[in-house]
């Protein structure tokens, strides 16, 4: 474990999250919890009983965490989200017990009583600040008083990308000088290099029941209709023969449809279940990644694809939508882009790659040399010197 310098005490953080779902806010700020104690510091996860973070923390904690490092968990309800005066007072009372350095939230959904928290700390001196770290966008403009009250209550605003910035600089009244960009983390084990890689690939095929004289197009998610799993399965209906999808990821039931019968009914009408693969998933994506030929991202809108990062890691070719985040991230000759929906112009990307494979090594070594920058040690460092300079200023 890494610890701060001798001349400085660890920094006391609290993370927070009402939260009852387990999605990417939840698993990143677990991530940042995990990876905030393994450089020395303390961290306590303030979450509702028996939520899935609860649960991940607790359980991490218990079987996984090393022995000498601080983090603990502790539970909360979860209150009015909008002026929740007697939680806020009861937080700001945990947070002055805890002596904490700062607050740390991930879901909009605190901002209200966390904001309220940390003006009841101000009022009578305390010192915790309130740090937001960005997940989701906001396209819409907020600028109303009641928008002004519920922002200008933060010290930090920590957003992965340079396009949310220019998004939320845009749309609310959070000043630039506030706003901070840290790239959104991975963990140690995608950077593992994948040695002998062919070899690699043939056992990652073989497990997963997929031919080795295929092209495959990978694509990894919940399968949702903003992930674009149709889009993928259009394409591949007018690609040659030996092109076959792989789509890893578990169903999200659609309030009205469920999407997943249209998907997999639009691939029995063309005849496409000898190429369409379907397979559950897990906590160990990365044979899929590997399996791949090439991975691509069809969401109509993503803030920051994990799965792009993943994949980059993981040394694929990606073809992803040219919105959102996932334009950014492909940007500069990292990978390749097509309009969000657009069957026709992702099969002709597709069929252009599986054509000229040697146009795949350059951009996979600009987005090797681009993720080195997403890894623990280095954002760890950066989160602490950003931390202190704040607390400091």
């Amino acid at each position: 474990m890494s610890s701060p310098s001798s001349t400085e005490r660890p920094l006391r953080l609290v993370m927070l999250s009402t939260s009852e779902g387990w999605g990417g806010l939840e698993m990143n700020l677990l991530r940042h919890a995990r990876w905030m104690t393994h450089s020395g510091h303390h961290v306590r996860i303030l979450c509702a009983l028996d939520s899935p973070l609860h649960r991940a923390t607790t359980a991490y904690i218990a079987t996984e965490m090393p022995k000498g490092q601080a983090l603990d968990c502790r539970t909360i309800r979860r209150g009015s989200r909008y002026l929740a005066l007697a939680t806020a007072i009861h937080r700001a009372s945990r947070l002055t017990r805890y002596r904490a350095d700062w607050l740390w939230i991930r879901d909009p959904r605190d901002l209200d009583t966390s904001a309220w928290a940390r003006r009841i700390l101000g009022m009578f001196g305390g010192r915790t600040q309130l740090l937001f770290h960005q997940g989701m966008q906001i396209p819409k403009p907020k600028r109303s008083l009641y928008h002004r009250l519920r922002y200008g209550a933060i010290d930090a605003w920590v957003t992965p990308l340079e396009w949310l910035k220019d998004q939320l600089c845009k749309h609310t009244p959070v000043p630039a000088s506030k706003v901070h960009i840290l790239p959104l983390g991975l963990d140690d084990k995608w950077f593992v290099p994948v040695t002998e890689r062919i070899q690699q690939q043939r056992i990652s095929r073989l497990e997963l029941g997929l031919s080795q004289e295929s092209f495959v197009v990978a694509l990894i998610g919940r399968i949702d209709r903003k992930k674009g799993q149709d889009v993928l399965v259009k394409a591949l209906a007018d690609l040659p023969q030996d092109v076959h999808a792989l789509i890893v990821g578990d169903p999200t039931l659609d309030t009205l449809s469920d999407y997943f019968d249209e998907v997999r009914a639009f691939v029995r009408d063309h005849e496409l279940q000898w190429r369409v693969h379907f397979r559950p998933y897990d906590d160990s994506p990365r044979n899929a990644f590997i399996a791949a030929d090439v991975v691509v991202v069809c969401s109509t809108q993503e803030s920051v694809g994990s799965v792009t990062l993943e994949a980059m890691a993981s040394g694929c070719a990606i073809i992803g939508t040219d919105t959102g985040g996932t334009a950014e991230l492909l940007g500069d000759g990292r990978g390749w882009t097509f309009p969000a929906g657009d069957a026709g112009a992702l099969g002709q990307a597709l069929l252009t790659l599986r054509n000229h494979p040697d146009a795949i090594l350059p951009r996979v070594e600009a987005g090797t040399k681009y993720i080195g920058r997403h890894g623990r040690q280095s954002l760890s460092a950066r989160w602490t010197n950003l931390l202190r300079h704040q607390a400091a200023g």
